[in-house]
């Protein structure tokens, strides 16, 4: 009598079951990291973690806390939580983190960023070698490279739900341009060419904005060199050839993405630095200028190479700057200050944006055995420098 009693006022204490909907809308707002603890806890929480709706529940969560990822080349890769250093939320060792190749190199020199997308980075190793990696789970799928020059741009074709690399040949004389489209979904490549354009590109990586890479091209008329910007989309696979900002934009603006726009920057007189936004009406484009920057106590080679990144949460723009540091501006007030410098002298170092995701490079074809568990050997902690997570590589 008194077992049954206490059993029914167990069960009327009991805890009420989280619906499933609930249990991932939590887990979706946490960092991969604690996610990779969790697979532990069930397999209902192992099959729900592995779920591609909530990897993709999860990214939209985590695209407001982007990285940079620096390739220091010769010596180290690091990812910079760039947001902390800014805010003041975390000291540098805790902001810095060192990463490690999934793959052996006897020196990164031989390391190229193709492109970065959803938390995969696309990387060129060697002489023809190419991986998709996502340094937070330890994922890796390698894919050989077409032999051959050409220009780089990766993204994620979201009507086919495709991860795609490009690689736009170049004409030398020809009068069509074709491009080799390696479709991550179908684990291949094959070659579109297209009539009809006359360009060449000038830039080897493209920058990658709402599903479409761009790149600085000329095309060579009769009389003189003129220069454009051309973008590539990845869904319609079709180029599009776009004015730059004005006249006076020769060969030389460096692009990049601010917000929701792409970005054109140029040296002005040796002394400004200009940022010029473009902005799309239905199939009209222009360009606006929203800013000009004092760099005139930099050196040249800082002026000619300052790249824009993205916002901060508080407004700056962060910008990468002639391959040796990292910079936060206040447009408004016409004044930057320093967050990140190259640790090693003037070793110069290259890097991207990157996000803390769940998206597999082996989803489409089952294969999660290539490296370890979310949060195993991953990543470590430096021992020193400033950064949102940026990636970096050092030469």
């Amino acid at each position: 009598m008194m077992t049954t009693r206490h059993a029914n006022k167990t069960e009327a204490m009991a805890i009420p079951t989280i619906p499933n909907e609930v249990i991932a809308e939590i887990l979706s707002r946490l960092p991969v990291k604690s996610l990779g603890q969790f697979r532990c806890v069930s397999k209902p929480w192992l099959s729900l973690l592995s779920d591609p709706h909530f990897i993709k529940m999860h990214l939209k969560q985590r695209l407001s806390h982007k990285l940079f990822m620096s390739f220091m080349f010769w010596f180290k890769i690091q990812s910079l939580d760039y947001e902390a250093l800014i805010s003041g939320d975390d000291d540098e060792k805790s902001a810095v983190k060192n990463l490690q190749l999934p793959v052996a190199m006897g020196s990164l020199r031989g390391v190229r960023i193709l492109g970065s997308c959803n938390g995969l980075l696309c990387l060129g190793i060697g002489d023809n070698d190419i991986i998709m990696w996502n340094p937070c789970i330890g994922e890796y799928k390698r894919l050989q490279e077409p032999t051959g020059l050409g220009s780089y741009g990766f993204g994620y074709d979201c009507c086919n739900d495709d991860y795609k690399l490009v690689k736009v040949i170049p004409r030398n004389g020809s009068d069509e341009i074709c491009v080799d489209v390696f479709s991550l979904k179908t684990n291949s490549w094959r070659r579109v060419c297209y009539g009809g354009h006359s360009f060449d590109l000038v830039d080897d990586l493209g920058t990658l904005l709402n599903g479409s890479v761009y790149w600085q091209a000329k095309r060579e008329d009769t009389k003189e060199t003129k220069f454009i910007i051309v973008s590539f989309d990845l869904v319609k696979e079709k180029f599009r050839e776009l004015p730059k900002p004005d006249s006076e934009f020769a060969e030389g603006p460096l692009l990049g993405v601010l917000g929701e726009s792409l970005c054109a920057c140029r040296s002005l007189f040796g002394k400004n630095v200009e940022v010029w936004a473009m902005k799309e009406e239905g199939a009209k484009v222009s360009w606006i200028k929203f800013a000009t920057v004092s760099l005139e106590m930099e050196p040249e080679y800082i002026r000619e190479y300052s790249v824009p990144l993205c916002f901060a949460k508080n407004g700056e723009a962060i910008m990468l700057k002639g391959g040796l540091q990292l910079d936060a501006y206040n447009l408004k007030e016409n004044g930057y200050r320093r967050i990140y410098i190259s640790p090693i002298g003037h070793c110069e170092f290259d890097g991207t944006l990157y996000v803390e995701s769940l998206v597999s490079p082996n989803a489409y074809d089952g294969a999660h055995s290539q490296s370890p568990r979310i949060g195993e050997n991953a990543q470590e902690k430096v021992e020193s420098s400033k950064v949102k997570h940026f990636i970096v590589g050092e030469v």
